[in-house]
């Protein structure tokens, strides 16, 4: 059990879970607070991709947007549940995810990415111009999803407690996963492909597996979205909404699972409080990440290796 969740991560847990108790946290902090767990937990999922197993996906909007349209369509048909809203999330997700692992596990580096993100852009462009689906407005005004009959998720409060119980099980999840031989079979094939293939084991398999795992994650919390937002619109689907998950996998660690988390909510962070003083923000996160790129190739979790701390490891 210390292997899966250590003593850290429960720390870690409960300090978060008091953070709604200080007397700053005002309902915009709340939800700002929402999206730094949400997308980090997001951007955890993609690491199992990128950082264990060597597939960089552009993709990943495609899952995340998929999930978020399935509470909302939903939603506005007045079915309120949030489990039947998950149910949903997890059945479009996983049978896209399913399609595109198949095609794009076939071919190696540059060409998974590519197909990746074409086929993200077909997904994108079908919302986009659909006017079942609200077409480039989306879906919007939805109601807030219920956990129970007589439970509504309708306040900020209420929303972060949802996205923190999907980080810690997204976490758990991702733990398990590294933990156990089919993670080291994913490291396997990251460091070398071919001689993975040559020991046995059946490498497409694995990364159909692994993709279809992250891709579930991520449309989970795609179906958190609409609760707090209201809305889906086909620019959750943007190649640049991928761009900045694969950001806050960088700015946080490759290879590990607290950076990509990290890493999310330093982004969100560092996007809401240069936008509020400069139109060009992008170019500030762009420098910020040319920063760590050039000077902490291993993110934000290795500042602890560089201050002298516990020798930073990649199953962090």
């Amino acid at each position: 059990m210390n292997r899966v969740l250590s003593w850290r991560a429960v720390v870690v847990g409960l300090l978060v879970a008091l953070l709604p108790a200080l007397p700053f946290m005002s309902k915009f902090y709340l939800l700002l607070a929402f999206d730094a767990l949400l997308f980090g937990a997001i951007a955890m999922s993609l690491d199992l991709l990128i950082g264990y197993t060597g597939l960089v996906s552009f993709g990943h909007a495609a899952f995340f947007g998929l999930g978020a349209y399935s509470t909302a369509i939903l939603l506005e048909r007045g079915v309120l549940s949030l489990w039947a809203c998950l149910v949903a999330a997890v059945l479009v997700v996983g049978l896209y995810a399913l399609v595109v692992s198949y095609f794009a596990t076939a071919r190696r580096g540059i060409y998974f990415a590519l197909l990746t993100l074409i086929f993200a852009e077909v997904v994108y462009t079908f919302f986009r111009y659909t006017q079942t689906f609200g077409g480039s407005d989306g879906i919007q005004g939805v109601p807030a999803p219920r956990l129970m009959p007589a439970f509504a998720i309708d306040t900020p409060l209420r929303n972060y407690y949802v996205v923190l119980a999907y980080l810690a099980l997204a976490y758990l999840v991702c733990r398990v996963l590294v933990a156990s031989h089919f993670g080291k079979v994913l490291v396997a094939i990251r460091e070398n492909e071919d001689r993975a293939r040559f020991l046995g084991y059946n490498v497409q398999r694995y990364k159909m597996a692994v993709c279809l795992i992250s891709a579930l994650l991520t449309g989970i919390g795609g179906a958190l979205y609409p609760g707090r937002s209201a809305f889906a619109t086909p620019d959750l689907m943007l190649w640049t909404v991928s761009g900045e998950f694969i950001i806050m996998v960088m700015i946080g660690g490759l290879g590990t699972l607290a950076g990509p988390v990290i890493g999310g909510a330093f982004f969100v962070l560092l996007q809401e409080k240069v936008s509020s003083y400069v139109d060009w923000y992008f170019m500030v996160i762009g420098l910020v990440l040319i920063v760590i790129v050039l000077f902490m190739p291993r993110g934000l979790l290795g500042i602890r290796a560089m201050l002298g701390f516990k020798q930073w490891r990649a199953t962090a």
